[in-house]
């Protein structure tokens, strides 16, 4: 105890000399905790580049995504959703001669993603082809529907998601109202009998989707589709009673999914052209990208990692290893970063993705990080598991992973990050502290 004391009260001294300095390898120092008798570096080898992403399922998920947007460097992408909608119980009694007076659908907004002083095109198409509970649609597929849309307005809506709205005599949160054609709603009341006998077979589903932006960067929104705020109104009347309403919701039990498409043949950087559609994979030493809606990933392989340490002929300890991604573009005022990012492993022998040792998974988001650090403008990811075992040659872990945007079905933010260049201090780097016995 005493012989450690002294150590560390020659090395306190040591720091306090003007003129005494920091060995190399105490980079990163203040960042690992201070963590006294290791070593530590951020030196370690990687390569990485930036590709399309794999096809992700966007079934059933929390949230859909619907807009259009363009982005100077990631091109144009446009969103829509394909939703069942049902009864709002077992069987609807519209009375005795209903007569629509109007008929809206609703989408509740729980965010969005881009310039809200656009506006957005959107179309409204009756599905002509049923949804199947037991598929998984991925953000690619498309739906057999009605080529007419049955919005009124075909010139575009605005987004007020912070403004709450009177709707007759009661306040909502933010949503979007898109009014549709009366000759639709009153078809659904001139077929009540078939609603209720087989109301999907009636009624397949709603394709919304949008094609077109006005205004500068044209805008993305978020919907909770099982929300009380979503749903087809039927505002009638019959013989008996005036102002009556009927609201079909979508429901837990309703099959919906986001299709998202791409257009990176107009993006305006010839680096993301050049990297991401050409393959040329130097361009990761300068530049690197990722973004949600099945877009793009980044693929970093560590090609020396498992044999870093050989040369010590000692065994390794990782105490701590952190993969550090740094913002590039951290005042872009409309086109912002993710909240989070995340981590695929891959399988050494099967190629699979799968979650590392160190993924919330199996410990916490406190523990794992990836989460965005605004006044750093970086991510830090905790890969202490999944590096120890790929020295010690654990598991079927190959020497890569893929950086992709956390939730990417539901969210379609985008990052550019710095690249692997060891000449800048926020390069795409993985800093460890280890010690030896």
């Amino acid at each position: 105890m005493k012989k450690l004391l002294l150590c560390t009260l020659a090395l306190l001294a040591c720091l306090l000399m003007p003129g005494c300095k920091r060995e190399s390898s105490d980079i990163g120092l203040d960042l690992i905790d201070n963590l006294v008798g290791t070593t530590f570096t951020d030196t370690v080898t990687l390569q990485a580049y930036s590709e399309l992403e794999d096809t992700i399922s966007t079934t059933n998920l929390s949230a859909n995504i619907l807009g259009h947007l363009s982005d100077p460097v990631f091109g144009d992408s446009e969103a829509g959703i394909y939703a069942e909608f049902a009864l709002a119980g077992d069987a609807v009694n519209f009375g005795e001669a209903p007569s629509i007076d109007s008929v809206v659908l609703t989408l509740q907004i729980s965010g969005y993603y881009g310039d809200t002083n656009s506006t957005v095109g959107i179309r409204v198409h009756r599905l002509t082809e049923s949804l199947d509970s037991e598929t998984t649609y991925h953000q690619d597929a498309t739906m057999e529907h009605d080529p007419t849309p049955i919005n009124q307005n075909l010139n575009g809506y605005t987004l007020r998601p912070n403004t709450s709205m009177v709707v007759d005599t009661g306040v909502y949160n933010a949503h979007m109202r898109i009014r549709l054609s009366p000759q639709f709603g009153q078809e659904l009341l001139n077929h009540q009998a078939e609603l209720n006998n087989d109301f999907s077979g009636y009624l397949p589903g709603l394709y919304i989707t949008a094609v077109s932006h006005t205004g500068n960067r044209g805008y993305m929104l978020t919907s909770n589709m099982t929300s009380a705020l979503t749903g087809i109104t039927l505002y009638y009347h019959n013989a008996n009673e005036q102002n009556k309403r009927y609201t079909f919701p979508c429901s837990e039990k309703c099959v919906r999914f986001t299709h998202i498409s791409h257009n990176y043949e107009t993006s305006q950087s010839s680096d993301f052209v050049e990297e991401v559609l050409q393959n040329q994979h130097a361009i990761g030493q300068e530049v690197l990208y990722v973004q949600g809606g099945g877009g793009v990933k980044t693929h970093i392989t560590f090609p020396n990692l498992e044999h870093a340490f050989d040369h010590l002929d000692k065994r390794v300890v990782i105490h701590r290893a952190e993969l550090v991604v740094t913002d590039m573009e951290p005042s872009n005022p409309y086109l912002t970063h993710p909240t989070a990012l995340t981590l695929q492993g891959i399988g050494k022998s099967d190629s699979a993705v799968r979650f590392i040792p160190d993924d919330d998974y199996y410990t916490s988001v406190a523990y794992y990080g990836g989460t965005y650090d605004a006044s750093k403008h970086e991510y830090r990811f905790r890969v202490t598991k999944w590096v120890q075992q790929l020295i010690l040659q654990q598991g079927d872990w190959s020497n890569s992973i893929n950086l992709i945007v956390r939730g990417s079905g539901v969210r379609p933010h985008r990052l550019v990050l710095d690249g692997t260049h060891l000449d800048s201090p926020t390069r795409l780097r993985l800093e460890i502290a280890y010690s030896t016995y």
